[in-house]
């Protein structure tokens, strides 16, 4: 009879916890303002290493990047692999889980530290996609080499800024989205109580395509809608790092948005920002190619959130 009992307290205290931590979201009294160190990160996003990094995830070579699949597994190593030529050998973290189907299965996180390490900002986009099927390789370009290429933009931006963050800052990959957002999944899991330490999460699904090619400039901006200031932080990107390849589709929502890995946060009662195209006639068909991105777009992107990642975790 005492289980129970115990149960029930650890989630009475994890409720107060995230209460306490939620009351108002506990930003930098007096964030560092964009200076030359934001400037130096800012400038290490390039379309060379962005597109390089997109055009070999989406290759033949790799198969569609099936969750537990061969493929899959070499991803993850290249991921490491950039990781470490940017600087964060030391500051790897893997999580290694199964899948429904037993698939063997592995999140990559790079890990900066921040100055006060009892909060995080978790920025985060899914590896894996659809694999092969009846010999058609589905190459998963938009879906979603686009969003690892931006981390791994921010993972170079981060470290070229040459400061240590405010609060730690979290660059996670996540394995197995496609079926069922497993690894962002696991890694909320494995935090229990410790989501509260969690300021924000910013996903990258999808960010590289035009939903319109009448305007080629629109993609959706999901935000926290109790968190007007992730719309103030956008409009402030745009005008600070003068982009021109950005019109947003502001989506304000204090529900939990499904379809990607924001929803393992925001069932969690963690704030969230998506950058997102949105769909297309190539969605999870072999078509979705490199070769159909629209880098100016994409690289924008990256540069509109690391401004936010200055002003959230520095």
């Amino acid at each position: 009879m005492t289980r129970p009992t115990v149960f029930f307290s650890r989630r009475i205290l994890c409720l107060l916890a995230a209460t306490v931590a939620f009351a108002g979201t506990a930003w930098a009294a007096e964030p560092r303002m964009p200076g030359k160190a934001f400037r130096r990160g800012f400038d290490a996003i390039t379309r060379q290493n962005a597109e390089a990094s997109l055009r070999f995830l989406a290759s033949d070579a790799m198969r569609g990047r099936l969750a537990g699949s061969q493929e899959g597994q070499i991803t993850a190593q290249y991921i490491i692999s950039e990781l470490e030529q940017a600087g964060y050998a030391g500051q790897i973290a893997e999580q290694r889980f199964t899948g429904r189907k037993g698939e063997k299965l592995r999140n990559v996180l790079a890990i900066l530290p921040g100055r006060d390490t009892t909060r995080r900002l978790v920025v985060g986009a899914h590896f894996d996609h659809e694999g092969t099927k009846n010999g058609a390789v589905f190459h998963g370009a938009d879906d979603n080499a686009s969003g690892t290429a931006v981390l791994l933009e921010l993972a170079r931006a981060a470290k070229a800024a040459g400061v240590r963050p405010a609060h730690t800052l979290v660059l996670a990959f996540w394995d197995g989205e496609e079926r069922g957002l497993l690894g962002s999944r696991h890694y909320v899991s494995e935090l229990g109580c410790d989501t509260a330490s969690v300021i924000c999460y910013i996903n990258f699904d999808m960010v590289g395509r035009n939903t319109d090619e009448n305007r080629p400039a629109l993609f959706r901006y999901f935000y926290t809608e109790s968190e007007p200031r992730f719309r103030e932080w956008f409009d402030r990107s745009v005008a600070a790092g003068r982009l021109q390849h950005l019109e947003a589709d502001y989506r304000p929502c204090d529900r939990t948005i499904g379809g990607s890995d924001n929803m393992s946060f925001a069932r969690a009662g963690i704030p969230i920002v998506w950058y997102h195209t949105d769909g297309h006639p190539d969605y999870n068909k072999p078509t979705d190619t490199a070769d159909r991105i629209n880098y100016p777009k994409l690289l924008d992107i990256a540069r509109s959130a690391w401004y936010l990642i200055w002003r959230m975790a520095y």
